[in-house]
């Protein structure tokens, strides 16, 4: 079955980290626009921005047109993945989005500092607090009810803990207490 899997969660949430996880179990592709700046130009990655993310949609555009299964990372933050999912419904794709997400956006910052040493890219604050709500929102009231099936995962601990399962509305908690975390200042 050709399937698309969206690993959404707000900046700083893991999001890189569990499509990782999550590729060893599934031999399909990962179509990342920072590793595609990342290849385009290793030594100044914000400079080829605007290359990577055309790119990015490229690659996904050819993905849908040859019915292959793919996976991509996004905020949901945006508009984009709403056309998006409609043009992979449309397309008979099963869509599955896997939400991961943490406590707050001061630790999605502090994980992104980390990053940046580590050779990752720059968020402003400011843009990761803004995106930090928006993307819990937008999943839970406008993006968890357009797919197929949905996973929320919190990764606040050593691993990905499983929060919750679910088909648009209908759902199924496996983690009450970080249930209820998420649900915290929807």
């Amino acid at each position: 079955m050709k399937q698309v899997f969206i690993i959404a969660g707000p900046n700083g949430s893991g999001k890189t980290t569990l499509a990782k996880e999550l590729l060893v179990q599934d031999d399909i592709e990962f179509v990342n626009a920072d590793e595609i700046a990342r290849e385009i130009n290793p030594e100044d990655v914000e400079s080829v921005r605007i290359k990577a993310g055309k790119s990015f949609l490229a690659r996904i555009r050819e993905l849908i047109k040859k019915n292959k299964p793919f996976m991509f990372e996004s905020t949901l933050s945006g508009k984009y993945s709403k056309k998006l999912i409609t043009k992979l419904r449309d397309a008979k794709f099963r869509v599955i989005i896997v939400f991961v997400f943490v406590d707050n956006p001061e630790i999605a910052i502090n994980r992104i500092k980390v990053r940046i040493n580590n050779d990752g890219h720059y968020i402003s604050d400011k843009d990761v607090i803004r995106r930090f709500y928006r993307s819990k929102n937008n999943f839970w009231n406008i993006y968890k009810n357009m797919v197929d099936e949905w996973e929320l995962f919190y990764n606040g601990e050593k691993e990905f803990l499983q929060v919750a399962i679910g088909k648009k509305e209908h759902y199924t908690i496996t983690n009450e207490e970080f249930f209820n975390t998420f649900l915290r200042n929807l």
